[in-house]
């Protein structure tokens, strides 16, 4: 008997230890969650579009999975702030996009949120086909996007076809107005990211910088320990921002390339006082390459490229620049070895009163550059704006063309000294002034230099005509002083013509 009723015992257990495992909730897979902020109701399930979820709040307290998409209705419109959790992976990452047209979905702050979209301590997301604002009357911490981190390690935050505008932040020139405005990267002090990628977004009318990246604490951030890796900045337009375009801080080998970025720095000076279109500080060998800047206003900077306070081997090559009240670039104090080539800069200066700057605050040192291969147009009415201003001999200028329609200078000294320029071609300016014993002194016959327009498409008229003197007599690295540390200068021209370093020529235009 009692062996019976241990066996049904047994038989009980087993059933019952059966019934448990078969009971435990299967994990989900990757799904399709729909919002429709007119039609939906936050009680559906949200995972077809005639049973979508109504609003933010749903899909921020909801946990999301890799393989997830979000999926907001096209053309319709959210007020508040998207504030999601949960993470993708490196295979399935999660997916933010619309539903139902091609039209952008809105997400309007109101100016009653500091961020409207806000991705906070979470890895492999990939927003897309959003329209961004967060506009109001009073000044304040806002933003469109921020990537956010408090001491971990984020990878793979991807931020795609993006229209991002109208955002109130802060015109202050103090870090509280400049963690303000578009789209924003913010980590402390033991913070590192991976793969960033800002791609296809239009970002305007913001106060008061379209894009950048900081630390809350960076003194560990120094030259070799950038915790910000894999950045890119690609494709984007940028315009009308009340101060900066993109700053780039504590980055390794960041990638700024084919953006377009116009009136940048645009609000009063007494209020936003310095600001640059693109530019980089605490950062080691950053690129800057195929952008076009231009229209970049004021005097107090207002240049188009800066490599800034220890920026390390910062790479601008490839860019058209023009009409950049400020300058071309700015090579600031502690700036270290930063490469200039292949770029055309038509026109800049007007306010600034140089074409490259190399200022020195207090205590600090001066910024150091090789500068080479490239092509300074100036008009007649530019005769006020110098080519280099305060350069010391760490700074040195090999194989440019400068060109000025009138009677220019070449250089501001600082303490009696001034950069090294060798082997460069000047037109319009006085051979008693410049100290150039290779120089050449002639018009180097460009096809139209003071007709030009908007874009790429319209630089022809900087290439040279068959007949110029400047042809072939470019210098090869060997014969450039200074720290050379890129292993060639460059593959190409500024119109993708392969280098010949036999038939090597000045300017930024190779014949082949």
């Amino acid at each position: 008997m009692l062996l019976l009723i241990f066996g049904q015992l047994g038989t009980v257990m087993a059933i019952s230890c059966k019934e448990t495992e078969t009971s435990k909730p299967l994990a989900r897979s990757g799904s399709n969650f729909y919002i429709d902020s007119k039609n939906g109701d936050d009680t559906n399930n949200g995972k077809t579009p005639e049973k979508a979820w109504k609003t933010l709040d749903k899909v921020n307290n909801f946990e999301f999975i890799a393989g997830d998409s979000i999926l907001f209705k096209s053309g319709d419109v959210w007020n508040g702030q998207l504030k999601p959790k949960g993470s993708g992976s490196q295979l399935s990452p999660i997916v933010v996009s619309v539903y139902g047209g091609s039209k952008k979905a809105l997400l309007d702050g109101q100016g009653a949120v500091d961020e409207v979209v806000k991705l906070e301590d979470i890895d492999y997301w990939e927003v897309n086909n959003l329209e961004i604002t967060n506009n109001t009357t009073a000044v304040g911490s806002r933003l469109g996007v921020l990537i956010k981190d408090n001491g971990g390690n984020r990878k793979h935050i991807h931020l795609k076809n993006l229209y991002i505008h109208d955002i109130m932040g802060d015109y202050s020139f103090e870090m509280k107005g400049k963690n303000t405005g578009g789209i924003g990267i913010v980590g402390t002090a033991a913070s590192k990211f991976d793969d960033i990628l800002i791609e296809d977004c239009e970002i305007a009318n913001v106060v008061r910088l379209a894009i950048f990246s900081n630390l809350t604490d960076g003194s560990k951030a120094v030259k070799g320990n950038r915790p910000i890796t894999n950045f890119v900045i690609r494709r984007n337009k940028i315009h009308h921002c009340a101060g900066d375009g993109v700053i780039v801080r504590y980055a390794y080998r960041a990638l700024i390339e084919h953006n377009q970025v116009w009136e940048t720095h645009n609000a009063s000076e007494d209020l936003v006082r310095y600001g640059v279109a693109l530019w980089c500080r605490s950062t080691d060998e950053a690129t800057f390459q195929y952008n076009e800047v231009y229209n970049t206003r004021g005097g107090k900077d207002g240049q188009a490229f800066d490599a800034d306070e220890d920026a390390y081997r910062t790479v601008i090559q490839y860019n058209y620049s023009h009409d950049n009240e400020g300058g071309f670039v700015l090579i600031t104090s502690t700036s270290e070895d930063a490469i200039v080539r292949h770029n055309i800069s038509v026109n800049d200066g007007i306010k600034g009163l140089h074409v490259f700057d190399f200022p020195v605050w207090a205590n600090h040192t001066r910024g150091t550059a090789i500068v080479h291969n490239n092509t300074i147009v100036l008009r007649k009415d530019y005769e006020s704006v110098v080519i280099s201003d305060e350069a010391l001999a760490t700074s040195k200028f090999y194989n440019n063309i400068f060109y000025h329609a009138g009677q220019g200078e070449l250089s501001v000294k600082s303490g009696g000294q001034s950069a090294v320029f060798k082997n460069n071609a000047y037109y319009g300016y006085d051979k008693f002034y410049v100290k150039d014993e290779k120089g050449i002194y002639e018009d180097p016959q460009f096809v139209n230099p003071l007709s030009y327009q908007i874009g790429f498409a319209h630089t022809e008229g900087f290439k040279l005509k068959a007949s110029s003197g400047v042809i072939n007599k470019g210098i090869p690295k060997t014969e450039m002083e200074g720290n050379y540390w890129l292993s060639d200068l460059g593959a190409k021209d500024f119109y993708g013509t392969d280098i010949n370093y036999s038939k090597f020529s000045m300017g930024a235009f190779q014949v082949k």
